[in-house]
């Protein structure tokens, strides 16, 4: 007989895009999220050119707001108003299915794909083009694009050309332990990026304790815990990029059968899903599943399936994902 399983989280062919399952939430929730960002940081923004320009507090602190809060209100404003309020108003049309790939192409992380008459030229993280080399697929909405198994949307770019030198998008096939170590690499990445923001940090307060005219303020205190906190934090966030970034051995999947209700988003924009599972073992336990990577919680919600690496134990947390897709997060059996 036919499997018919669904086996991974897809956009509903056919179908308005806001049905696919917490698209919406998650849309309406990273718009409220990022907009506050946005704003808040982009008020400190101000706060610090009213500080230069008054220079009671020195040049130090004006500099740290500017440096820290001007690009990230400039990147939340972009997230709102190019990515999920721009998206919002796409949802009532279908994802377009793009097939095949034929006469796609790849420039670094940059990958071409022939839409028409026109390329759609998107930016991809390694995990990302290797799914995509060996599925040769991915879907479409407008500027946005989908990969299979995944709920984060991301945006590309309608052109009328390749990227140039670009070369072919070969078909390869993806290992579990290549794309597990893809994706623990560019968890890494991510960490050491974590750790020189807070490295700048750290110095940006060294200065600011340094820098006040007024000796007796409390900022001065405050700068200096700041400063050793982020240089402390700077020493961690590196060791566990290196630790993240160690080799791991060929993943062994085990599949499980979840009766979940539907996935829900938090107040950060985290998608999580509760449910019932019954383990190799026999027993019938709780399993909650929800972090960084929204796919994995929505998956599970909408097909029913949960893959973990290695063999589940009730009351343990284990690392799951979805075999062939650069999903990957933690999940949590109850007892």
């Amino acid at each position: 007989m036919e499997d018919r399983r669904i086996r991974a989280l897809e956009p509903p062919e056919g179908i308005p895009a806001m049905n696919m399952p917490a698209l919406i939430p998650l849309l309406d929730r990273l718009t409220a999220t990022l907009g506050t960002a946005f704003f808040a940081a982009g008020a400190l923004v101000v706060l610090g050119v009213v500080l230069a320009v008054s220079g009671r507090y020195g040049v130090a602190v004006p500099v740290f707001l500017l440096v820290l809060m001007a690009p990230v209100s400039f990147y939340c404003g972009y997230l709102v108003f190019a990515g999920s309020l721009r998206m919002r108003k796409l949802t009532h049309k279908p994802f377009r299915l793009v097939s095949g790939l034929d006469g796609a192409v790849v420039a670094g992380s940059r990958v071409s794909v022939p839409l028409d008459d026109r390329w759609l030229v998107v930016r991809l993280p390694a995990p990302l083009r290797a799914q995509l080399a060996a599925q040769r697929r991915l879907w479409v909405l407008g500027p946005f694009f989908l990969l299979p198994g995944l709920l984060g949307i991301r945006s590309g770019a309608i052109r009328d050309a390749p990227v140039k030198g670009s070369l072919p998008l070969r078909a390869e096939p993806v290992t579990p332990r290549r794309m597990l170590t893809l994706q623990r690499r560019l968890l890494a990445s991510y960490y050491l990026l974590s750790a020189g923001i807070t490295l700048v940090v750290a110095a940006l307060s060294v200065w600011v304790a340094l820098d006040l005219p007024d000796r007796g303020s409390i900022l001065v205190p405050n700068a200096q815990v700041l400063a050793a906190l982020g240089f402390l934090s700077t020493i961690g966030l590196a060791i566990t990029a290196l630790v993240v970034a160690r080799p791991e051995p060929e993943p062994r999947w085990t599949e499980l059968a979840v009766v979940s209700g539907p996935a829900s988003v938090n107040l950060f924009g985290m998608v999580t899903v509760q449910g019932r599972t019954v383990l190799p073992d026999g027993r019938q336990v709780t399993v909650r599943a929800g972090g960084s990577d929204p796919s994995l919680a929505a998956g599970i919600a909408a097909t029913g399936r949960l893959w973990v690496l290695g063999v589940p134990v009730a009351g343990k947390t284990a690392k799951a994902g979805v075999p062939g897709h650069a999903v990957f997060g933690p999940v949590k059996f109850g007892r």
